[in-house]
């Protein structure tokens, strides 16, 4: 018996975020629509202002509000931080570049974690500017991630 094959017009195609047929893309559900995120990544940007950096935090599982937004540089970032939890955020550079961050606590769930790599994109997308990112599993490689962008 041959083996049947299935026509092009017939193949399911991937959906969610990565389409390739030239349907609609769909979003991660991740809302970054608080105007006070962009209010304070405005700060972060402005070079007039002693703001350097900008975290951000779940509201529920799919909304993001602002947590901190200071001066300082990696120890005041850091003291910011709960392992428990997932943060994004941006920061800018002593040389006037922007990155975006990320940090996942070592006692963040599973679940939470999956939501986070789900989010990151939309997350990252939200800071205008940025030229790359700073990623952390910890505290500790956080900032040595951080000592290596000249934070």
């Amino acid at each position: 018996m041959a083996a049947q094959t299935a026509s092009p017009a017939k193949v399911a195609c991937g959906g969610g975020l990565f389409r390739t047929d030239g349907g609609v893309r769909l979003s991660s559900g991740l809302d970054v629509s608080d105007p006070s995120i962009q209010e304070a990544w405005a700060k972060v940007r402005d070079d007039m202002s002693s703001e350097t950096w900008l975290l951000l935090e779940y509201e529920g599982k799919t909304a993001l509000k602002v947590r901190a937004c200071d001066a300082g540089g990696t120890s005041e970032l850091l003291d910011a931080l709960d392992d428990s939890q997932v943060y994004f955020g941006g920061l800018r550079t002593k040389a006037g570049k922007f990155y975006c961050l990320m940090s996942m606590g070592e006692d963040t769930p599973a679940m939470a974690r999956g939501r986070a790599a789900a989010h990151k994109n939309a997350a990252f997308n939200a800071l205008d500017g940025t030229c790359d990112e700073v990623c952390g599993n910890n505290k500790e490689e956080l900032a040595q991630k951080l000592s290596k962008v000249d934070f």
